[in-house]
């Protein structure tokens, strides 16, 4: 039920759509075929052998085929706006590229994905606000540094990191990252609609997942493979001890990424996972200078004085004094909440005029 004038990718798109679908499954349907072919062989009846997969799931794949569409489907993705980059050509993104299981089909929303450094933060959804405060403050900081921030767009600490990344002037942002289990119109989870349009409109999302086909629990240890794949080095904050981040510290080291962890309480059931990281050589993060230092990456220093500021970053300032202070202790002294409180400490960093020391903030100048 189609005709036979498309791209490749195309017929990929329609194979996507079948029931059930990944990516191990569809790599074993291709096995050597062109994407047109082993749609040919579900439509016309030819032996499909895969390990794992059922004469019952074959036969839904063929009824499937069957009843499809490859015109209407590929017509009706275009409509939607999104970009799609087929592994092997022009455009894929380079850190895809050589993966050791790259997506065969690749759908973004917003700008194609450039080479500047990035890092993926992940953690768990039920995060405490501990933790949710250190991936704003670590998303805040890597963004103004021109690192962007790789993230599940999950609840919990997926949100908390690119909400800080959202935080920075977009002037000085690098742009963020989302990378979802679902396809790109169908939002998951709804609470975070918001935040994927603002990634969307400052940023990328994109997913392996066919426009249409919505989230299911084995597509996310698949996704977690991508945002392994786009980040130079992963962060872990807040993991339960068999918490599903772990997948992606798994991918990350099957391809050689650094991964780094924050400690969390000995009695928070969020930081067993991520203590027992750190207990087996994972490497720990105290402050964004961790991070930078594991993907070698410098941050431009611009160096201000501290008459120049403005009047929200001289109140920080004032608060400051010339004695460190934990972060709480300057959110009590200041009418500002912790987020924006956040925000304007890291970029006081990044002019030189404050520093962080371990759980300290001090000003420098």
């Amino acid at each position: 039920m189609s005709g036979t004038d498309h791209p490749e990718a195309a017929w990929l798109l329609a194979l996507l759509t079948l029931p059930r679908i990944g990516p191990s499954r569809l790599a074993a349907l291709l096995d050597g075929r062109s994407p047109q072919a082993a749609w040919d062989v579900l439509v016309n009846g030819g032996d499909v052998v895969i390990d794992g997969v059922t004469g019952d799931q074959v036969r839904t794949w063929r009824a499937a085929a069957r009843s499809t569409s490859v015109d209407q489907h590929w017509a009706a993705t275009k409509e939607l706006g999104m970009w799609l980059r087929q592994h092997g050509t022009d455009g894929y993104p380079e850190r895809l590229s050589e993966d050791i299981e790259p997506p065969q089909l690749l759908f973004g929303l917003g700008r194609e994905i450039g080479r500047q450094p990035t890092v993926g933060i992940i953690g768990t959804r039920n995060c405490t606000s501990y933790g949710k405060r250190c991936a704003f403050e670590f998303g805040a900081a890597l963004a103004a540094a021109g690192v962007s921030v790789v993230s599940g767009l999950a609840l919990g600490i997926d949100a908390a990191a690119h909400q800080g990344v959202l935080s920075v002037r977009d002037v000085d942002r690098a742009p963020p990252i989302g990378v979802v289990g679902s396809g790109l119109d169908i939002v998951y989870p709804k609470r975070n609609t918001s935040l994927w349009n603002e990634v969307i409109a400052h940023g990328t999302v994109v997913s392996e997942t066919a426009p249409g086909v919505g989230p299911m629990k084995w597509r996310f240890p698949a996704r977690n493979r991508i945002i392994a794949g786009l980040s130079d080095a992963v962060i872990v904050i807040e993991s339960h001890e068999s918490g599903g981040s772990l997948s992606t510290v798994d991918a990350a080291q099957e391809r050689d990424k650094p991964v780094g962890v924050v400690p969390g309480p000995i009695t928070s059931n969020s930081s067993i996972g991520t203590n027992r990281l750190l207990a087996e050589g994972a490497t720990p993060i105290l402050g964004v200078e961790d991070i930078l230092c594991l993907i070698g990456h410098s941050a431009p220093l611009e160096v201000a004085d501290a008459t120049d500021v403005d009047a929200t970053a001289s109140t920080i300032l004032d608060a400051l004094g010339w004695n460190p202070l934990l972060f709480d202790e300057l959110c009590s002294r200041v009418a500002l909440s912790p987020s924006a409180s956040a925000v304007e400490v890291e970029r006081l960093i990044g002019l030189g005029l404050c520093r962080r020391s371990g759980p300290w903030i001090e000003r420098v100048r």
